[in-house]
C-alpha cells in the first residue's frame, strides 16, 4: 500500500497530477485509513504508469480516458495523435520563422510582422504602438497591408488634417476645433472617394461595431480633450 506521495513518485509523475487524474476520473479513489489518509494498492499503479505514459506521449485526457478503458481505441488514438503533432510542428516552424525574423530585424517580440507593417506606416510612439498591434488583430494580412500603404502615402489634405489634430491643444477655442473637424470631414470624404470599396473590413468574429468601439478607445487614451472632441464630432459626421 502507497501513500499518494509515494503513488506519485513510482509514477514518476506530481501530487498534483495525481490529484488531477482523480478530478478526471482516470484514476480510481482509493480507500483511506482511519485517520483520512489515502491507501493506494497495485491496480492503482499500474493505471497511474499507464496515464504517465500515456500522457508524456501528447495524448489529452479523453482519449487516456478511451484507451483505459479497451485497447481497441489505441490505433485510433495514435493516428489521431499523430495528425495533430504533424498541425503542431507547421505551428512550430511557423513560429520559428517568426523568431528568426525578429532576431535577425532586431524587432520586438510582441508586434506581429503585420503590426510591424501598421507600425511603420503611423509612427513609433506609444499611441501608434497601441493601434497598430490592435489593427493587426482586426484586419486580414492583405486588407492590413493596403491600409497601410494607404496610410504611408496620405494625400496632401490628410496629412494637414493630421498635423492640425495632433497639434491641437487641449483648452483650443470652439472655433479652433470646428477648423479642424471640417478639415477632417473633407480629408476623410476625398480618402473614401478615392479607396471606394477597398476599405478593409474588421475580423468577422469581432464585428464592426466592436471593433470600431476598440479603436476609437485606444485612439481617444492618446488624446487630450480638444482632440477627442474633433474625434468624437467627425465620427458623429460619418454615422
Amino acid at each position: 500500500m502507497w501513500s499518494t506521495r509515494q503513488l506519485a513518485e513510482l509514477a514518476g509523475v506530481t501530487h498534483r497530477a495525481i490529484r488531477h487524474w482523480h478530478e478526471q476520473g482516470l484514476l480510481p479513489e482509493p480507500t483511506r485509513l482511519s485517520n483520512g489518509y489515502k491507501q493506494y494498492d497495485a491496480e492503482h499503479l499500474v493505471v497511474a504508469l499507464r496515464i504517465a505514459r500515456l500522457a508524456a506521449l501528447g495524448f489529452s485526457l479523453d482519449n487516456i480516458a478511451e484507451m483505459l478503458e479497451s485497447d481497441e481505441h489505441a490505433q485510433t488514438s495514435l493516428r489521431r495523435l499523430r495528425s495533430e503533432l504533424d498541425e503542431r510542428i507547421l505551428e512550430l516552424r511557423k513560429m520559428r520563422r517568426d523568431v528568426d525574423g525578429l532576431i535577425a530585424s532586431g524587432g520586438s517580440p510582441d508586434l506581429s510582422p503585420e503590426a510591424r507593417v501598421a507600425l511603420e506606416a503611423l509612427g513609433t510612439d506609444k499611441a501608434s504602438r497601441n493601434i497598430s498591434t490592435l489593427l493587426a488583430r482586426l484586419f486580414s494580412k492583405e486588407d492590413l497591408l493596403g491600409f497601410a500603404a494607404t496610410l504611408q502615402n496620405p494625400a496632401a489634405d490628410m496629412e494637414r488634417f493630421n498635423q492640425a489634430l495632433f497639434g491641437l491643444p487641449a483648452d483650443a477655442s470652439a472655433d479652433e476645433i470646428e477648423i479642424v473637424c471640417s478639415e477632417g470631414v473633407t480629408a476623410i470624404d476625398r480618402l473614401r472617394a478615392e479607396v471606394g470599396e477597398d476599405l478593409p473590413s474588421f475580423d468577422t468574429q469581432v464585428g464592426e461595431e466592436e471593433g470600431a468601439r476598440a479603436v476609437r478607445t485606444l485612439m481617444e487614451a492618446s488624446m487630450n480633450p480638444a482632440q477627442r472632441k474633433v474625434l468624437e464630432r467627425i465620427l458623429e459626421e460619418f454615422e
